[in-house]
């Protein structure tokens, strides 16, 4: 097939990828002839494990749809290295990006189980919305915010189905602008060390808040945030049982900018308890758990090599199951008390020595996730024993 502009081939591990040389070379990916970002093939490295486990946990025969195809870099590599996925749909307005994935299908061999449609993303959600046309698991990774497309793609999923939405707008959802925030997804965003955290919590409570209202729920799975992305994964509940119980899981999260203290509830602090500063408010928010110990286990499983980058992605994930919302930062604790900096390891051992869950976070690499109360991760970074 002869193209009319420069492509180049691209490995992504098992998938070949074809997309314009401008894409692959240029800083900054352009738009157009058609868009890849090379950057993101961890994303996409993770999505894959993330489809991978939940397909094991369910069913045969899975479909996915990709309503934002572009060159068809994510979608095609679903249907090479995705076991247990017999159909995946690509879609994109561009006929040029689709071009481009339906030929990387033939060099690929998974010709059979594509369909490539160059439709307005919301009619091709709309289009699908029928019960017998709903997908299995649904990507949705638009420029800026997922938010415009969600109500079609609630629709286009089956019961229990996966979602997943990318949301580029990060500096919105961590609280450069946070009255943008309330408009796009409903909540206030805040300035603070955890902020990628509140961005996800604000994608997570959107969802919910759009399920709820068509009497369905979401049970969150996984979530990324990077500097220039916010990932999260859910499967919808469509039970009005579900979206009660997710009304529980919708309130605000309140923090102290002098002292560091944080509280999470179903209503707004304005003054914190401790230093009797005024407080930040971010929300309504999700402010539930945000991993299923499940898939996560399953995601582990489907590579012994914990040392990857993917590996130590969903195992530091899975640590974190059952813990409280927001993490510690070590740095910032430690400049706080005026001390130097103990080693982030050294303080979690401290911590489970004093009686509490600590672990890792994926959302810094500096972060402490643990039950223990603001007072006692300070003593654990000074060095302080129970």
């Amino acid at each position: 097939m002869v193209f009319k502009i420069d492509i180049v081939e691209v490995k992504e591990e098992d998938t070949i990828i074809l997309a314009p040389k401008s894409s692959v070379f240029d800083k900054i990916p352009p738009k157009s002839p058609a868009f890849y970002n090379p950057a993101a093939k961890l994303n996409r490295d993770v999505s894959l494990r993330i489809y991978s486990a939940y397909a094991r946990l369910t069913c045969s025969n899975i479909t996915f749809g990709d309503a934002l195809a572009g060159v068809g870099a994510r979608g095609l590599r679903v249907a090479k290295e995705c076991k247990g996925v017999a159909q995946v749909y690509l879609n994109d307005l561009n006929p040029k990006a689709i071009e481009l994935a339906r030929y990387a299908a033939e060099l690929n061999g998974v010709s059979e189980k594509c369909v490539f449609t160059t439709k307005d993303a919301i009619l091709f959600l709309a289009e699908h919305s029928q019960p017998a046309r709903r997908f299995d698991i649904l990507d949705i990774d638009p420029f800026g915010s997922p938010t415009p497309f969600l109500a079609a793609a609630l629709r286009a999923v089956k019961r229990g189905g996966l979602i997943s939405l990318t949301a580029t707008d990060t500096a919105v959802l961590c609280g450069v602008y946070p009255k943008v925030a309330l408009r796009r997804y409903g909540g206030l965003s805040i300035r603070c060390e955890y902020g990628n955290e509140v961005g996800v919590r604000l994608l997570f409570g959107a969802a919910s808040k759009l399920a709820m209202s068509m009497d369905a729920g979401i049970i969150p799975v996984f979530a990324q945030a990077s500097r220039h992305y916010i990932r999260v994964y859910f499967t919808l509940e469509k039970r009005a049982s579900k979206a009660e119980e997710n009304l529980t899981n919708i309130g605000y999260l309140n923090h102290c900018i002098e002292c560091g203290y944080r509280e999470v509830g179903a209503s707004l602090l304005n003054t914190c308890p401790k230093c009797k500063a005024k407080m930040l408010n971010a929300g309504p928010l999700w402010i539930g758990e945000i991993n299923s110990k499940s898939i996560l286990e399953n995601a582990v499983k489907l590579n012994s090599d914990t040392t990857s980058a993917v590996g130590k992605i969903v195992s530091l994930a899975l640590g974190e199951c059952g813990l409280p919302p927001t993490y510690y930062i070590v740095d910032k604790i430690a400049d706080r008390l005026d001390v130097l900096t103990p080693r982030t390891e050294e303080v979690i051992t401290r911590l489970k020595t004093m009686g509490f869950r600590a672990a890792r976070t994926i959302f810094n690499p500096k972060g402490i996730r643990t039950d223990a109360s603001k007072e006692d991760v300070e003593a654990a970074v000074l060095g302080l024993k129970k």
